[in-house]
């Protein structure tokens, strides 16, 4: 009796220590993530994509206890460092155009398809425009473009001499049968600079960097890039409407990992980045905060076949 006694004490204790082993194990090997999420941002704090991933961040703590380490690096370099960073499931990138096209043009001697996929974000609808100063002398888009045609040095537009704005002026220029004289201002917040301070008549922009100028009568958007109207801005009509064959489709958001991410951690990532964009009240701080409408999301195979589609877009306007 006592003999057994003591083996069932044994087995008792046996057994209190392999389920203490396995709680061990399960917490080391919990849900991603355990630690803060190293995010390099492809543009200047303060602009359109900084604004986005800030207000994902407020998501991103609210679901996961942890949040963003937003390291915002303008150009190629942004994409150099999470390219050769460490594969260890906390440095990622987020980026847009210029990762599409970074091998074609020659910026880089890699491009998306070299980094794991996590998430591409795209929108039905393209919010690229073109502004002018409020007291400008075009009111319409064919005054601008009529003004243009005649004489092209003397108006001149601001955009940025790569990534989507130049594309968008290449497509633009096709369309019309000729060409627009365009010099390169920088980025958005640089481009709104530059018209505001005359620099330039024209700037290709998109309308949530425009609308606090417009909102403070500094600037009226003539048109905007998409095949329909933008929901946020009503009253502006697209290039299509103004009487060009012409539209283009909308500037998508990328989220990348180094090359040897694990799967299940890109996996993870992309849940996350789905349910935060699918969020009712994340949907209502984007179009009251950003003047922004929801994004469509997608699954990593899908973001991969998405994210093909979009460069195969883009690879006819690359020099």
């Amino acid at each position: 009796m006592k003999r057994t006694i003591a083996l069932i004490l044994v087995l008792l204790v046996a057994f209190t220590a392999f389920a203490a082993c396995g709680k061990k194990d399960a917490a080391d090997t919990g849900a991603w993530p355990k630690q803060p999420v190293n995010v390099v941002v492809t543009a200047a704090a303060g602009g359109g994509m900084d604004n986005v991933i800030r207000i994902m961040n407020e998501y991103f703590v609210k679901k996961t206890g942890q949040s963003f380490v937003i390291d915002n690096i303008t150009g190629t370099a942004g994409y150099e460092k999470t390219h050769s960073a460490n594969a260890d499931s906390y440095n990622f990138l987020f980026g847009t155009t210029t990762i599409f096209t970074s091998k074609l043009d020659g910026s880089l001697s890699f491009d998306w398809a070299d980094f794991d996929m996590v998430s591409f974000l795209d929108s039905p609808y393209n919010t690229s425009c073109i502004a002018v100063q409020a007291s400008s002398p075009y009111q319409t888009l064919n005054d601008l473009l009529d003004a243009a045609k005649a004489d092209p040095n003397s108006v001149t537009g601001g955009i940025t001499l790569t990534g989507q704005p130049l594309m968008i002026v290449q497509a633009l220029q096709n369309a019309l049968g000729y060409e627009l004289y365009t010099t390169d201002v920088g980025n958005a917040g640089e481009r709104n600079a530059a018209l505001l301070g005359g620099h330039v008549d024209w700037i290709l922009n998109n309308t949530s960097s425009c609308d606090p100028y417009v909102q403070s009568g500094d600037f009226r958007i003539l048109a905007v890039c998409g095949e329909e109207r933008y929901p946020m801005n009503p009253d502006v009509p697209t290039i299509k409407e103004c009487g060009v064959d012409f539209s283009f489709p909308s500037q998508p958001l990328v989220f990348l990992a180094p090359k040897g991410t694990p799967a299940d951690v890109c996996e993870a990532f992309n849940k996350i980045l789905t349910e935060i964009c699918t969020d009712e009240a994340f949907i209502k701080d984007m179009k009251e905060k950003l003047n922004s409408t929801a994004y469509n999301t997608y699954n990593v195979a899908d973001s991969t076949a998405a994210a093909q589609k979009y460069a195969d877009t883009l690879a006819p306007y690359v020099k």
